[in-house]
């Protein structure tokens, strides 16, 4: 882990964004101290304390020194610009060939509940519903973004919070907040990128927006989600566009779809989509007009029972499905089999979610400062990042068995108290063979 920290010179990252001693240790080592716990599975600032203590890598680099609960504490609720450290982070991995963004890769955009147990005391928790566990929960609504290369290599990108509020000034959408994080992508990276997101991302004016930054989008069509089909009108002799509903496309097509099989993907031509663009009136004034524009919609079946078919689940009864087909949209009408394979690939942030919530410890942050909870996030995503890009170099080829991320947590980086630490070298001891991670020990 010290390693792959040092590759992407993380320690000079916290220098530069004014992270720097607190309680008389370096902030990069009280970050990395914690992000050593947050793997270990230990879920307070407590228990972090402890195996710093205990574990024989972390009192090598603290030189004998011990970092107390209170010290993490006040670490975590000293207001640093964490979101800042965020695009920092990502530049650091631009500069990498192996994990830097080209052209076609994917950024997954969606949102997931954090639930706090103190409930009404804390200003910045929303009484909202969380559709995994169907009930409504006091909670941080987080919104993030994460990418998937080609190359196979996947990790977290930037994260917002978003608050309900009655104050104009401080009111913002899930929408505005994606925006603000594909922003800072734009930041640090220029190439034509794919945003897979869910159906809850439908919105036109996003659409466009994303369009004008150089991004392609596919999401899944609604119910009510209005289509258009262009034909020939033989009393004006002109081509005209009627409206034509996601069902109705799925049922033309659905005999043809039902042969293919379980995953069969259809496109369907010459489908339309409405959108909005600014122009000037005859007097110069502002205005808004609407355009149809092509689109691809691409029709796929998924099976019926709730479990996942290449990475996409049972549909949600707002989706637009007939039978067990489902239709999506995009604004690649010149590349409709692109467009499926695109869209399963948003999967992967459902995936995240679960992954940092059962290994990570996504909800165990109890703070009632709304700064800890920005850390903890940030550290968070920055283990899942070392954590994504070890698992990536442990699965490229030569591996003869891909090794998952409870494997890689569990086995190799959960194994500090099987290490022993003489004068002149570190004595690591698996109790598993060592071939599956020979490879990766002896690169880094």
């Amino acid at each position: 882990m010290k390693s792959l920290w040092e590759r992407f010179d993380l320690s000079l990252l916290f220098l530069q964004m004014g992270i720097v001693k607190h309680s008389g240790v370096s902030g990069w080592l009280l970050a990395f101290a914690y992000i050593c716990g947050l793997i270990a599975q230990k879920p307070s600032v407590n228990q972090n304390a402890d195996f710093t203590s205990d574990s024989p890598i972390l009192k090598v680099l603290l030189k004998g020194e011990s970092i107390s609960q209170s010290a993490f504490s006040r670490f975590f609720s000293k207001p640093f610009e964490w979101l800042q450290f965020a695009v920092g982070r990502i530049q650091r991995l631009q500069e990498h060939p192996e994990s830097r963004l080209s052209e076609g890769d994917v950024i997954a955009l969606d949102d997931t509940k954090v639930a706090h147990p103190f409930g009404k005391i804390l200003p910045f928790l929303c009484w909202l519903y969380d559709s995994s566990t169907r009930n409504h929960v006091w909670c941080m609504n987080l919104i993030s973004t994460y990418a998937v290369l080609k190359n196979g290599l996947e990790y977290p990108l930037f994260w917002r919070f978003w608050r309900k509020t009655e104050s104009q000034d401080y009111k913002q959408t899930k929408l505005d907040l994606a925006r603000k994080m594909l922003l800072d992508l734009r930041s640090t990276c220029h190439e034509r990128l794919w945003v897979a997101m869910d159906r809850w991302f439908l919105c036109k004016s996003f659409f466009n927006w994303l369009a004008e930054h150089n991004f392609d989008w596919v999401t899944k069509a609604k119910k009510n989600t209005v289509l258009y089909c262009k034909y020939f009108e033989p009393a004006s002799r002109k081509e005209q566009y009627k409206k034509v509903n996601p069902k109705e496309l799925l049922r033309t097509v659905y005999t043809k779809l039902s042969t293919l099989g379980k995953g069969g993907v259809i496109s369907i031509p010459d489908v339309y989509i409405k959108l909005s663009y600014d122009t000037t009136n005859h007097k110069g004034k502002p205005m808004k007009r609407w355009r149809y524009i092509p689109i691809a919609a691409v029709a796929s079946t998924y099976r019926k029972e709730p479990v996942t078919v290449d990475g996409i689940l049972q549909e949600e009864d707002e989706s637009a499905t007939y039978r067990d087909a489902y239709l999506l949209i995009s604004n690649r009408y010149d590349a409709p089999q692109e467009v499926a394979a695109v869209y399963v690939k948003r999967w992967r942030i459902e995936v995240f979610y679960r992954t940092v919530k059962q290994e990570l410890g996504l909800t165990n942050c109890h703070s009632r400062s709304e700064a800890s909870h920005f850390a903890h996030i940030e550290l968070l995503f920055t283990a899942e990042t070392l954590l994504c890009y070890a698992r990536w170099e442990c699965n490229k080829e030569g591996a003869e068995e891909a090794l998952s991320h409870c494997e890689m947590v569990r086995n190799l980086f959960n194994a500090s108290h099987r290490i022993c630490c003489y004068k002149q070298q570190i004595q690591v001891y698996f109790d598993i063979t060592g071939d599956r991670f020979s490879r990766f020990i002896e690169k880094f």
